[in-house]
This record gives C-alpha cells, sequence and structure tokens, in this order.
C-alpha cells in the first residue's frame, strides 16, 4: 500500500479512536431539581383519590429514569393510616427529629448542594433505566429518623442505639433482562473494628461500576439489629446525583464507523485525482 493511503488509513483509525468515545462517553447527573416538590415538603406516590382499602403503584421519573413507587390506604381497629414504599422526593431539612414522621429528611440536611433528593425505604426501592447503560454512582446519606435511631435508639422501643460491632448497610443488584450483573454494598454504620468509621453523617459516594450495564437497580437493606420481624434499624437512604453513563448502541457505533470511513475514502479519492 502507498504510504500515502498508509498514512490516510492511520489517520482514519485514530479518528474512530477519538470520536466513538466522545460520542457515547456523555453521563446524566440526575439531581431531581425538576420535579415539583408539594408544600408538604415530600411526595410519597400519594395521588390525593384513594380511599381506605386501595393502593397504586406507580413509577415516579426524573431524566428519564423510572424510581419505584407503591403507596396506599388502610385500616386497623377503627383508625385509617398511609402506607408508602419504594422511593419519594423530598426537599425537608430537619436533623433533629427522631420521629417517623420525619421520614423524608435526609441528615445532612437537604440534598447534595441543591434543595430536592430522593427518598429509598424498603426492599421495594428499585431504579429502572429507560435503555441498558453504566451507572457511575450516587451520593448517598442516612435519613434523619435512621441515623438518630441508630445513634440513640427510637421513641417506640423498638430499637436499642447500635453496640460496638453494629452495622447498617444497603446493597445495589444490577440487573439486565433477567441476568444478575453483580451487587455493591455500602454501610450506612458501621461500628465494626478498632477505628469504626460510626453513623454516616454527610453526603458520601455510593460507586456502581462494579454492576457493569444494567437496565434496573434493586435496592436492599441488612443490619445488625433484627428482631422477631426482622431488621429493627429504619430501612431508608437518601439519594443525590445519581450518574448514568452513555451505552452505546451497536448500530450507533457502525454509524458513527461508516461515517468516519467514508470520509477518510473521499479525502483518498481527491488525494488520487490531484495527484
Amino acid at each position: 500500500m502507498h504510504a500515502s493511503t498508509n498514512r490516510l488509513f492511520a489517520s482514519v483509525l485514530a479518528g474512530l479512536v477519538i470520536l466513538v468515545p466522545s460520542a457515547f462517553a456523555m453521563a446524566v447527573v440526575i439531581d431531581f431539581q425538576n420535579l415539583p416538590v408539594p408544600p408538604s415538603g415530600a411526595f410519597n406516590g400519594n395521588p390525593g383519590t384513594l380511599v381506605p382499602g386501595q393502593s397504586v403503584t406507580s413509577p415516579w421519573t426524573s431524566g428519564g429514569v423510572a424510581f419505584a413507587n407503591t403507596f396506599g390506604i388502610d385500616s386497623y381497629g377503627g383508625f385509617d393510616y398511609e402506607y408508602w414504599s419504594g422511593f419519594a422526593y423530598s426537599d425537608v431539612v430537619n436533623t433533629t427529629d427522631a420521629a417517623f414522621t420525619n421520614q423524608y429528611a435526609s441528615y445532612p440536611g437537604g440534598g447534595f448542594g441543591s434543595s430536592t433528593y430522593a427518598v429509598a425505604y424498603s426492599r421495594d426501592a428499585v431504579v429502572t433505566l429507560p435503555v441498558a447503560a453504566t451507572v457511575a454512582g450516587f451520593r448517598i446519606a442516612n435519613t434523619t429518623y435512621a441515623a438518630l435511631t441508630m445513634k440513640n435508639g427510637d421513641l417506640y422501643g423498638f430499637s436499642a442505639p447500635l453496640p460496638t460491632g453494629g452495622w447498617f448497610a444497603t446493597t445495589a443488584t444490577g440487573r439486565l433482562g433477567v441476568t444478575t450483573t453483580g451487587t455493591a454494598t455500602f454501610y450506612l454504620a458501621d461500628l465494626r473494628g478498632a477505628t469504626p468509621p460510626g453513623v454516616l453523617s454527610s453526603w458520601s459516594w455510593f460507586d456502581l461500576t462494579s454492576l457493569g450495564t444494567v437496565d434496573r437497580i434493586e435496592f436492599s437493606f441488612d443490619g445488625s439489629d433484627k428482631g422477631s420481624f426482622g431488621l429493627n434499624t429504619p430501612a431508608y437512604f437518601a439519594m443525590d446525583d445519581l450518574t448514568v453513563n452513555a451505552v452505546p448502541e451497536p448500530a450507533a457505533l457502525a454509524a458513527v464507523a461508516v461515517a468516519t470511513l467514508a470520509c477518510g475514502v473521499r479525502r483518498l479519492r481527491s488525494r488520487q485525482r490531484h495527484a
């Protein structure tokens, strides 16, 4: 092959190396600031139309990502009560109230550099992506209710302060269709070892790169404080700045490659005509 042709194809390959990653390496950061927070300070899925005995399961979305949510109203002993699970979103700032009614407050106070954030509760906390992608991670924090329960025990006699050796964690499980892609665990409280970090009091980073390419992430909770009915520690965490990395579709990659090679061929023919 002619030297000039060699140089041209080398430049085309270099263009592919540069162009393809730059076309698909963009990350989407979901900070929940687009969500309309109600006057109460939090949205827990309540449509405002249910009567006792009814429930609704309907995810809410932000940045194209769906956050699972179930809300219902039930009755017991002549009293009606509301319940929810999955994800809520909130702009509550309350770092001192240890009651269950303060379940939508992050322990650091507000979001990570912004007002609105999400709150995960129970094993129904599931994030579903619009297309398969890799997820870098997100900012994570305790809720005030969970943190003060772990520090001081709860107000209802179910849970004592976490002792030395105690812990509380959430585990993220990646799914791609029916395939489990991996797991990652974050300790929201860790009192193990000689110099334990203790109960998390600030926003931290939960790295999810080990999950690989996923279309869904399911969260579960576990801890050392358990009773007859399971985990005593309130199963919550706060989330902000969920960062999703784009994954190129094979067709899109092929289109970029073809366009780059076509450009190179046109340059080669132009050179040959003027040689």
